[in-house]
């Protein structure tokens, strides 16, 4: 869903980065789950996220000072998936819902198996896993095809020089 940024301020408030479309449907939630030390850990909200200018606030129960804020930060946050947005179409996705389905060409040629996605700044890549090899597919709305849920299998148009860079996904 996002991360702690950093502390802000001395009271313990801190800044969020929220890897959503609209934060909108998030700013009133009762709680979030914050990895730390490889454990999942529930942070309680103790007023709404507030916004402020390009920034969001966070107030958690259990952060009262800014030494306490500053030990969180950097941590990625989570939620129950029951709580994500329902999608307004089945044309739409969740990054959690690709790792496992076939990345196929327009034509339905199956690439490879996506393992999972990695983001970089504004950029999305595809990890596919073919033959023990790996290639980064770019993942963007103009080369994103469609998806099938039915037979788990994620559409995607390639630029060009991918065949070129990745030869092992073509082969028969």
């Amino acid at each position: 869903m996002g991360k702690i940024k950093k502390p802000n301020g001395l009271s313990g408030a801190l800044e969020l980065f929220l890897d959503v479309d609209d934060f909108n449907p998030y700013l009133n939630l009762d709680y979030v789950f914050a990895e730390r030390h490889h454990q999942m850990v529930p942070l309680f909200f103790s007023q709404p996220i507030q916004v402020a200018g390009n920034k969001l606030l966070a107030r958690f129960k259990e952060i009262n000072h800014i030494d306490q804020a500053s030990e969180w930060a950097g941590a990625e946050l989570y939620l129950p998936l029951g709580f994500l947005p329902e999608l307004e179409s089945n044309q739409q996705y969740y990054f959690h819902e690709l790792p496992g389905f076939t990345a196929c060409t327009p034509e339905g040629n199956a690439l490879g198996t996506i393992k999972s996605i990695l983001e970089h700044g504004p950029l999305q890549w595809l990890v596919v896993h073919r033959n023990d090899q790996e290639a980064l597919l770019p993942l963007n709305d103009e080369l994103f095809g469609h998806i099938d849920r039915e037979t788990n299998r994620f559409f995607i148009s390639l630029p060009p020089g991918m065949e070129e860079l990745y030869p092992f996904l073509f082969e028969e």
